[in-house]
């Protein structure tokens, strides 16, 4: 961003220079209080309350040139608020002008100087000395009419004078205090606004900092799959070496299963380089579901595998029977025929459900039903937490506000998924509770195999009705 390009920086009382221009509600103003000035000198005029001592259209003219000046009162207070006393002053002295709605355009622009201040040492002695000037002008007024009291006696001017002291006190001080308190309540506001972007950044820097941790640890585990493919890559190339003059047939078998593992292995490198390259994403509307960026440390079933190898889907039981110990209502299912997984595949898939039933831990409460279950497909596996979170939550539950939180947690299983070509769908259900829906297309090998011989869903028992299993 260039120079020109920045924003202007704000003064002290939070205005920018855009900020002291003048606004369409400033035009209204302004009409407004010229229109009723003009009113009240033709009332003024055709009643005789008021004698003016010049023709009326002059003192509709002069409505109408003191209440112009308004417009610029946020850019230039002091110099709008003397012309309008001065001009004030004179007509009054003059007799030229209504006394009626022209004081309460000198009593803003008199407010003016303190709401708008750029100093406030120069609005201080600006407005001591505009007060002292119209204590002059009272005195002096007081002291004409003392010459000539005509029927009223000393102590009915003594009255009226004191009046008259009473009601500039009251006009000006409060123009003063008010001015004082909207500049305190605009520097307020400038300063919470400053406040609430310093912390809208700083989240955003811890996001993306935990976003950039989690896929350094997705392409760790990554590289594990990596590594794991390239030993038995190794393993079957010597195996085919030894026995290509011997047993062809055997040599054969072996270098299929090098192709095979050789293409998982570059579908995983192109989901390594995937995962570590900067995407710029960011948590979206789905991404709140997980409000605190769940932890290892936070929940005892992920703090169970933290130390351990690579999971996959022979954990998953145990996985789901820790989340009952810790007093969860867990339905475990599996649906449709098991094909073979690559360990990245298994360990992911496990990745989603264990994050799934700490969400469901945290926000459903104990008195939640939870539900995981795997579904085979033709072409891909799909994997679903759902929880029917009840109409009056237990102490320990909680909702979870909008916009809580970093929803890191679910960022991190969208990850995953996407690394793999998969994808993810977060949010709440339409009758209540949370569910979670990952699809995961199969491995290269699984898909040219359509289902593993002699393995179907019997390996993973799923009763028509699950039992339930809670604490």
């Amino acid at each position: 961003m260039s120079v020109s390009e920045e924003p202007a920086a704000a003064d002290i009382g939070g205005l920018t220079p855009e900020d002291r221009n003048p606004e369409r509600a400033d035009v209204w103003l302004v009409a407004a209080l010229a229109a009723g000035s003009i009113v009240f000198a033709v009332l003024y005029s055709g009643s005789g309350f008021w004698e003016f001592k010049a023709p009326l259209w002059v003192a509709c003219l002069l409505s109408i040139v003191i209440a112009v000046p308004l417009l610029w009162r946020r850019r230039f207070p002091n110099l709008v608020a003397w012309f309008i006393t001065a001009l004030y002053v004179t007509a009054q002295i003059l007799k030229v002008m209504e006394p009626g709605v022209s004081q309460i355009i000198l009593f803003i622009s008199v407010y003016a100087i303190g709401a708008f201040r750029r100093s406030n040492r120069v609005a201080f002695y600006s407005r001591c000395l505009l007060c002292l000037a119209i204590f002059v002008y009272v005195v002096v007024s007081a002291a004409l009419q003392f010459r000539d009291l005509g029927e009223m006696t000393f102590v009915q001017f003594a009255a009226a004078t004191g009046v008259t002291f009473l009601i500039n006190a009251v006009f000006f001080g409060g123009a003063w205090l008010f001015g004082n308190r909207a500049f305190a309540q605009r520097r307020l506001l400038a300063e919470l606004q400053a406040a609430d972007a310093e912390v809208r950044e700083q989240e955003q820097r811890l996001t993306k900092q935990a976003l950039e941790l989690e896929r350094v640890r997705i392409a760790r585990e990554l590289h594990d799959g990596v590594a794991h493919h390239i030993a038995g890559v190794g393993i079957h190339a010597a195996a085919a070496r030894r026995s290509l003059e011997r047993n062809p047939d055997k040599a054969k078998e072996s270098l299929q299963v090098i192709e095979s593992s050789t293409r998982e292995t570059v579908d995983e490198l192109r989901a390594l380089v995937y995962t570590l390259r900067d995407t710029g994403s960011s948590t979206d509307g789905n991404a709140s579901a997980d409000a605190d960026g769940s932890t290892e440390a936070n929940d005892p079933a992920r703090a169970d595998t933290a130390t351990q190898g690579n999971p996959g889907l022979g954990d998953l039981p145990e996985l789901i029977e820790s989340a009952r110990r810790f007093g969860q209502t867990v339905e475990f299912s599996t649906i449709g025929s098991v094909r073979e997984l690559t360990p990245i595949t298994e360990m992911s898939i496990y990745r989603v459900v264990q994050e799934s039933l700490t969400n469901c831990s945290r926000y459903a409460g104990t008195g939640a039903e939870v539900a995981v279950r795997l579904r085979y497909g033709t072409t891909e596996l799909e994997v679903e937490v759902s929880d029917s979170r009840p109409d009056s939550g237990p102490a320990g539950a909680r909702s979870l506000p909008a916009g809580e939180g970093l929803g890191l947690g679910i960022v991190g299983m969208r990850e995953r998924m996407s690394a793999l070509g998969g994808s993810l769908e977060a949010g709440p259900k339409s009758r209540g509770g949370w569910l979670v829906r990952a699809r995961i297309p199969y491995p290269r090998r699984s898909a040219e195999a359509g289902q593993t011989p002699g393995v179907t869903a019997s390996e993973h028992p799923a009763p028509e009705n699950p039992t339930k299993a809670s604490r």
